[in-house]
């Protein structure tokens, strides 16, 4: 399996400017598609020339900003909390390996003869943190796996 780098998490959070410019940019689309659609319809199609009804194109445009910004500022905090609980992890890690080897140390250097049940728990749990940061890592690369292949089946169907 080879194994992709991305970019790192703090890197992929957004900022508050490209939230809002980007809820910006999806409410102006969709008043643009449908003041579009409503001349194509109304003027090309029925010969109905009379004024543009604005209020539904804004109220679309407007709903369409304010669910884009939602749904991004929900993303943004998930991706933050996520990058809270591997920092937890990691802290937990390192205290954890520290504190092993010292009592390896300290065992082995004060009676030698009993550092075979000692070395063994701390291999045991020092497995276990190792199970813990590989299920971590597997989750983010799952995250990553999922955006992707999100994002191929949109680019596939807009074929």
């Amino acid at each position: 399996m080879k194994s992709r780098i991305g970019l790192p998490l703090s890197r992929q959070v957004s900022s508050d400017i490209a939230i809002w410019l980007w809820s910006l940019l999806s409410g102006l689309f969709v008043f643009v598609v449908a003041i579009f659609f409503q001349w194509l319809i109304y003027d090309d199609w029925m010969h109905n020339r009379g004024p543009l009804r604005l209020v539904g194109s804004v109220l679309a445009g407007g709903l369409m900003f304010a669910f884009a910004l939602r749904r991004q500022f929900a993303i943004r905090d998930r991706k933050i909390e996520m990058l809270r609980r591997f920092e937890t992890i990691k802290w937990m890690n390192d205290r954890i390996r520290n504190a092993l080897q010292a009592i390896e140390c300290i065992t082995y250097a004060t009676n030698s003869h009993a550092t075979e049940p000692v070395r063994n728990a701390v291999d045991t749990i020092e497995d276990t943190l190792n199970e813990v940061l590989v299920d971590t890592a597997l989750h983010q690369e799952r995250q990553l796996t999922l955006k992707s292949t999100l994002i191929g089946i949109t680019l596939y169907r807009r074929r």
